[in-house]
């Protein structure tokens, strides 16, 4: 494994250059690389992703009132931080969502989210609180999304905010393509019908020490980085990410076959992530907000107690 480290670097660089790529691992057409942490912190990150605490009833996500589309309220019960993070999928309530941008919400903390629509065709109650979706949101459908609310964030928004006639028609596409039927154009009809097909593809994907993340190639293109603060977070977060990529209907296994991917091309993009310059903004929540438009690049996440919580970063 190779890893790059300096010290004279800020701190989110620091740490970004302690990460090195694992053994390649091949699922036509695509390449996934581990993403490892030179140097894992210890003991773990002593958060819970949003899935782990709603199942535990330690955090619930309401409506805002009678309902605002692309507002949601989460309140964490719980003692420990939670960490609710961006193209996770909620279900439930008067519509299905999509968040925005990740959010880590401390104790007893009630925090409004940003949300997008992920299902045109309801607005009736279905339930009083939100449960979170099998997996999360396909990075294609992920990308306009975060760049829509970084573009909101340099405009000085009073909010993240999300187109959301774009982002209903690539739903609307994805179901389409994948000739997925949905009485309500609803994205986690999707999931449901083609969830267990990339759950299955992705089980020989094998976990690699100090593994934090995952970067995806398709031959010499570069469909985007994943990565959590700990190997422990990412043992979490695997199973509702990895069948996301493969779920993706730009990339699809009836489409021309991709060119075997080269490890140094592989290289090359996680270079130039270790060499991009983030900013920090303060989050809705605890932590900052790290924001990566640099060289082709573009990405968002947290960064809080001297680690990347959350990154996810997408050629722009």
């Amino acid at each position: 494994m190779e890893n790059h480290k300096t010290s004279s670097a800020p701190a989110p660089l620091v740490w970004l250059r302690n990460l090195g790529l694992g053994r390649a691992q091949a699922i036509e057409p695509y390449t996934i690389y581990p993403v490892c942490l030179g140097e894992p912190p210890d003991p773990g990150p002593g958060l819970l992703l949003a899935h782990q605490a709603i199942g535990a009833e330690l955090l619930e996500i309401l409506e805002k009132g009678e309902g605002e589309v692309q507002e949601l309220l989460a309140l964490n019960k719980g003692k420990a931080p939670v960490v609710i993070l961006e193209g996770e999928t909620l279900v439930g309530c008067k519509q299905n969502r999509v968040v925005a941008r990740s959010v880590i919400l401390g104790k007893g903390k009630k925090v409004p989210i940003p949300v997008g629509c992920m299902e045109q065709g309801r607005w009736s109650w279905r339930s009083e609180r939100f449960g979170t979706g099998a997996m999360r949101m396909s990075p294609s459908v992920r990308r306009s999304t975060s760049e829509e609310v970084r573009a909101a964030k340099r405009q000085h928004a009073p909010r993240a905010t999300v187109d959301q006639s774009r982002l209903w028609d690539d739903v609307g596409t994805t179901l389409d393509e994948a000739a997925v039927a949905s009485g309500t154009s609803d994205y986690h009809a999707f999931i449901e019908e083609r969830g267990d097909t990339a759950r299955q593809r992705s089980r020989p994907l094998k976990r690699q020490p100090g593994q934090v993340g995952v970067l995806v190639m398709a031959g010499d293109t570069f469909l985007g980085l994943e990565l959590v603060g700990h190997p422990d977070t990412w043992d979490e977060l695997a199973d509702r990410t990895l069948p996301a990529f493969l779920l993706d209907t730009a990339w699809t296994e009836e489409k021309p076959r991709a060119q075997k991917t080269r490890r140094k091309d592989a290289l090359a993009w996680l270079e130039r992530i270790q060499k991009a310059h983030p900013t920090l903004t303060p989050g809705l929540g605890l932590g900052k907000e790290i924001d990566i438009e640099d060289g082709g690049l573009a990405g968002s996440g947290l960064w809080h107690k001297n680690q990347v919580v959350h990154l996810a970063v997408f050629a722009s």
